[in-house]
């Protein structure tokens, strides 16, 4: 099943690829706030089109998510969705 791990540079492509990859993996893209000063975690989720249209949502996304591409099931799913393409 598991194909051979892929490195992807974080071009804007592949920035899109990972977040459709982390949706049909775990349903959802969603982190937890630990900067802030509540005493729990805020929970913040995206959706692909707010990191298409907005640039500091996808800035958000890229630093949050880029080590989730070196997850192998992750990976998996970006090779599988660049094959559709």
């Amino acid at each position: 099943m598991s194909s051979q791990f892929k490195k992807y540079r974080m071009t804007r492509k592949n920035v899109l690829l990972l977040a459709q990859a982390i949706i049909n993996v775990h349903g959802k893209i969603a982190w937890q706030d630990y900067a802030s000063d509540s005493p729990y975690p805020d929970q913040h989720s995206l959706n692909l089109n707010e990191i298409k249209g907005n640039s500091q949502k996808f800035e958000r996304f890229r630093n949050e998510f880029t080590h989730q591409m070196y997850d192998y099931v992750i990976n998996d799913e970006m090779q599988r969705l660049e094959q559709e393409l």
